[in-house]
């Protein structure tokens, strides 16, 4: 299996529609959405390709305006998705006891008034989260943890002998026995370079690919 991993559209439907055409040229067989998708035209297109997606932050505040199709297929959401040898989130893969709905985390928002951090936190934000999502990720039992929210690419590789690093490859195999953190970008508006990235792994060969458009075509 072949996957394409986007995130955090944001109602970019021309960058969206470019990112699903250059997926399908590359082999992608299943696309896998992580929220932040941003409007009706977007979900069309993510629901034509037959896209599996959590939710993300857009979606648990602004899912009762997208139009009654879409707002029952965004409800079946859910914040965490395993597959095949990965975890797929929109942020990061905790939050506290009981949330499983997008509706669930909007009321304990509503209720607690704590901010959209406390759900949502950054990955990319300091070393503790960042080995707190790596600790997580090895209780499941896959390899990677794909993540967005930061609408930037980042490849973390935690060895075996428990040595942490940063990857500066775009092509990246996945070695038995590692785990790895990747920050699949954004295809509505990253903020590290290009016009819309996201990333492909191959499950057959066990690779991760970082893959960024620089212009539409």
């Amino acid at each position: 299996m072949r996957y394409a991993v986007l995130s955090d559209i944001h109602g970019r439907r021309e960058k969206l529609a470019a990112v699903l055409d250059d997926a399908r040229a590359r082999g992608a067989e299943q696309i896998i959405s992580l929220g932040d998708v941003g409007g009706d035209e977007c979900l069309r297109l993510l629901r034509k390709a037959g896209s599996k997606a959590v939710f993300g932050n857009y979606e648990v505040s602004s899912w009762r305006r997208l139009q009654p199709e879409h707002r029952a297929w965004v409800r079946e959401w859910r914040p965490l998705l395993m597959e095949d040898n990965f975890v797929a989130v929109h942020a990061a893969p905790w939050w506290p006891q009981g949330l499983q709905t997008l509706e669930d985390f909007g009321t304990w928002l509503r209720r607690t008034g704590r901010p959209w951090r406390d759900l949502f936190p950054y990955l990319s934000g300091d070393d503790e989260i960042l080995w707190k999502a790596l600790a997580e990720l090895a209780t499941t039992g896959k390899a990677i943890l794909f993540h967005g929210h930061t609408h930037a690419q980042a490849i973390w590789n935690w060895s075996p002998k428990g040595n942490l690093r940063k990857v500066r490859m775009a092509a990246v195999p996945v070695q038995a026995d590692h785990h790895y953190l990747v920050g699949v970008g954004s295809v509505g508006l990253p903020e590290d370079g290009g016009w819309a990235t996201y990333v492909l792994y191959d499950k057959a060969v066990e690779q991760i690919e970082l893959v960024r458009l620089d212009r539409s075509a």
